[in-house]
């Protein structure tokens, strides 16, 4: 799991903290939702990756019994976080590929 997340949620949270701290140096700006919701996410984050630090001798069962909803968790965090991919416009006469047309 260390290996297949950790280095996208530490580019996540370095991108946060520096829009964090673009945010915060501007003089006297209004404390905006925006900017709650972004601690919220560098927090949640702060914990995936904590969580994913863990060195494998001090894992233990209650850790382990953890692992699948945690797992969950970054996976959620991770794409809903990832920028989308753009989708080419279809052409006429064209069908959407498999994966985006609706049953």
């Amino acid at each position: 799991m260390k290996q297949n997340y950790l280095p996208e949620l530490n580019e996540m949270y370095q991108k946060s903290a520096s829009k964090l701290q673009r945010h915060t140096s501007l003089p006297q700006q209004p404390k905006s939702y925006k900017l709650e919701k972004l601690k919220k996410f560098m927090k949640m984050l702060e914990c995936a990756i904590a969580f994913l630090q863990v060195s494998k001798s001090n894992i233990s069962l209650n850790y382990r019994l953890k692992l699948d909803s945690c797992e969950k968790q970054i996976i959620k965090i991770i794409n809903i976080n990832r920028p989308n991919k753009i989708v080419p416009p279809l052409q006429y006469g064209q069908f959407p590929p498999p994966h985006m047309q609706s049953h």
